[in-house]
């Protein structure tokens, strides 16, 4: 199977109370009609469950500045109970039996060990709980 990483993020107060702020390099992989400012996709988490997204662009400016709309995120927020310093990850995987499926993937710093970050799946996290 082959993937390709979208982008990663780590979560600021403002994507988790309002709209995800994309990385504008990620938008060469997201496909806007002529004339329109956003489009939605679906990703798919690892627990199977498909999302419904909608990435947007500003109208005017120098620069797109691409957002995941709060309509379409602040559930998945919620959902996962995503906290600011969390991070998200947006990934293309392409295999014969399943075409091309964006998915998704939230996760969260346990800990800081010798310089490394070590995350884990924000689905996974009671597993840590003392």
């Amino acid at each position: 199977m082959e993937q390709i990483q979208l982008f990663t993020k780590q979560l600021s107060r403002t994507d988790v109370l309002y709209a995800l702020s994309v990385p504008s390099n990620a938008l060469q992989y997201f496909i806007i009609p002529e004339g329109a400012h956003s489009v939605e996709f679906e990703a798919v988490d690892l627990t199977g469950f498909t999302w419904r997204f909608r990435l947007s662009t500003r109208s005017t400016g120098r620069y797109p500045k691409p957002v995941i709309l709060q309509s379409s995120w602040h559930r998945f927020v919620e959902q996962k109970g995503l906290i600011p310093n969390d991070r998200v990850m947006f990934f293309l995987d392409h295999d014969e039996e399943n075409g091309i499926r964006c998915r998704v993937r939230a996760q969260r710093k346990i800990m800081r060990l010798f310089g490394y970050d070590f995350w884990v799946d924000v689905q996974d996290l009671h597993f840590y709980d003392v």
